[in-house]
């Protein structure tokens, strides 16, 4: 009996995982990524997803506006919007918590210097320790 090799798709998804599809004959693609429409719409996704991480807040919602609405519209796969999704919230996550690391710096900064009543200090800056 003769042993045959299966390949698997050689496309990788915008995951960043390998497609688990068997490749068709004479090809390194499977059925769904054969034709070059859907490896440039794969590969689109992928690059958005990799410009994620330098957006900032007005980039995000916009990014996720048009998701949504590609989605909706059956333009992009259900995957490739999941891929977008999880990288957007990565995102969402690191500019919540910059947003909240500046405010706690700037309520610090506030606190540390208040004036004093006191006309024989000359009205002068103190530093208040942060309780």
């Amino acid at each position: 009996m003769a042993c045959s090799n299966v390949r698997l798709c050689t496309e990788i998804l915008p995951t960043g995982l390998q497609c688990k599809g068997i490749a068709l004959k004479c090809q390194p693609w499977c059925r769904e990524h054969a034709t070059p429409k859907r490896r440039a719409r794969n590969a689109s996704t992928k690059q958005l997803i990799a410009t994620i991480p330098n957006m900032d807040s007005f980039q995000m919602a916009f990014t996720l506006w048009n998701t949504t609405f590609e989605l909706q519209t059956k333009v992009l796969p259900p995957l490739h919007a999941y891929a977008i999704f999880e990288a957007a919230m990565e995102r969402l996550a690191q500019l919540t918590e910059e947003a909240r690391l500046a405010e706690e710096r700037a309520r610090f900064t506030l606190a540390q210097f208040e004036f004093t009543d006191n006309p024989s200090e000359n009205n002068r800056l103190h530093v208040v320790p942060v309780e």
